[in-house]
């Protein structure tokens, strides 16, 4: 653990540990690294394209082709695969890091891009102009090298890590007045790896002067390159923060970071409205920001319409039992809260006698009002089939919270603070919740709280990975459950 000393000037000051004394005469921000490794991607799949071509149309197939329209090809292909990789959260300095925890979905992400650019091929109807082998050969050195280039690029980063090359000397300054939330910056090194404190310095800003050598003090420092930004603890008295502490660091080329501690939210960003700046405290959900949502929305389309083609002939079977079980319409329709908590009517097959809307009773083990088919379609989740057509519809989502009955959203929208958070994007025919076994009546409140924290982590670590595996989890054991009655 590094020592405290006391400098000439009063000065708390914090030895350097071996990782924050520099090897190299720059700082390299890990972002910059993040780049050439999405610059290395690029070259890996252009540089596999024109390998491939020349590998196995020249030598295999023995035939001559322009190099252009492999070129284009493969530069379309960086483009899909560096948006899908953003996406999964790939081009991250932890997904670096811990690159074997996220090979599977660098593998995934580089599959599902060569499938969009094959459809996207398809629908230009150029498809036909490059060889199946080719496109094959092309996918496997792409894996292949994309895939020898993450443990190689750990590597580097593990060693500029070490070198101090990447390491972020930071200076805290806390005005007299600002002691509340101090132990944030404190806990710095712990809890943000890469940033190491050199110097925690007390300033009172009632006292100019022995403020301002305080701060000639830490210019010295930086001018001997001892650390690369500044943290300021902000007080009750703003104007004399910046005219005594922002201003005067202007001479330094450091980063300058305002720590407010009475803020107790997390602040994604910055920006200007007209002269206004204003802080950025809450974003849309990812599934429905950005490429996320463009990504999101075509595994929906797609999911849907394939999904009716392929279980229509189940689909009708399942009408004509109903038809032939009991009176009454094949479909019923109920009003359910969707995204952003817009009311939508939510197709199912009739399983019951009854085809309730406004005040919904949950259905029980036995109960009487189900039907002799419906019982059936309600165990294997058959009745759920028809929201299929909400997909493609744009009111629901293959994945996502499931919606609930208006009645019930405004019985626990009263007992569960976050419950409505849930509305934040389209509500989906499966779940994380439902995987995990939280499905069917909600007996008590402790029940529907379970379900609601497993809806909620969905939102927050959405990816296309997890909706895949939320879906393959449902086919294969989620559509027959204990609870479906």
């Amino acid at each position: 653990m590094p020592q405290d000393k006391v400098t000439a000037e009063g000065v708390a000051v914090k030895n350097l540990p071996a990782s924050a004394a520099r090897m190299v005469p720059f700082p390299i921000p890990a972002r910059m690294l993040i780049d050439v490794v999405m610059i290395s991607d690029v070259v890996c799949v252009i540089m596999a394209a024109v390998i491939a071509r020349i590998a196995y149309v020249d030598l295999v197939l023995d035939a001559s082709a322009p190099l252009e329209p492999y070129l284009v090809v493969s530069c379309v292909m960086s483009i899909v695969l560096h948006q899908v990789m953003r996406v999964q959260g790939l081009y991250d300095v932890t997904a670096l890091a811990r690159w074997p925890a996220y090979y599977w979905k660098l593998l995934l992400s580089i599959i599902l891009s060569f499938l969009l650019v094959i459809a996207l091929g398809y629908l230009l109807k150029i498809s036909a102009d490059y060889s199946r082998g080719w496109m094959l050969t092309w996918l496997a050195l792409s894996v292949v090298t994309i895939s020898l280039s993450r443990p190689l690029a750990a590597m580097i980063q593990r060693r500029l890590a070490a070198s101090g090359a990447t390491a972020r000397r930071a200076v805290v300054l806390v005005p007299g007045t600002a002691k509340e939330g101090l132990e944030d910056l404190l806990d710095l090194p712990r809890a943000s790896p890469g940033v190491v404190v050199t110097r925690t310095m007390f300033v009172d800003l009632k006292d100019p002067e022995a403020t301002a050598g305080t701060v000639n003090a830490l210019i010295s420092a930086g001018e001997r390159d001892e650390f690369d930004e500044v943290i300021i603890a902000v007080s009750d008295d703003l104007p004399a923060t910046r005219a005594l502490l922002v201003e005067p660091l202007s001479a330094l080329s450091v980063d300058v970071w305002l720590h407010m501690s009475e803020l107790s939210m997390p602040v994604h960003g910055v920006a200007y409205l007209g002269d206004a700046a204003v802080l950025h405290v809450k974003r849309r959900p990812q599934p429905v920001r950005e490429w996320s949502y463009v990504v999101k929305q075509a595994l929906d389309y797609v999911g849907a319409a394939v999904g009716l083609v392929l279980l229509f002939p189940l689909m009708v079977f399942a009408a004509i039992a109903i038809k032939l079980d009991s009176r009454g319409p094949v479909f019923f329709q109920q009003r359910r809260n969707g995204f952003n908590q817009r009311v939508i009517k939510v197709y199912k097959f009739r399983t019951m006698t009854v085809t309730e809307d406004d005040k919904v009773v949950q259905a029980s083990r036995g109960d009487r009002r189900v039907t002799r088919v419906g019982r059936v379609l309600r165990a294997t989740s058959i009745d759920e089939l028809p929201q299929l057509i909400n997909v493609l519809k744009g009111e629901m989502s293959l994945v996502g919270p499931r919606p609930h009955a208006i009645s019930h959203n405004e019985h626990y929208g009263k007992y569960l603070r976050r419950y409505t958070h849930r509305h934040a994007v389209k509500p989906g025919i499966t779940g994380l919740a439902q995987v995990n076994g939280f499905r069917g009546p909600t007996e008590d409140l402790e029940l529907m709280r379970k379900r609601i924290e497993c809806d909620l982590e969905y939102i927050e670590n959405w990816s296309l990975w997890l909706d895949i595996k939320i879906i393959a989890r449902t086919i294969v054991a989620g559509c027959i459950h204990k609870n479906a009655f």
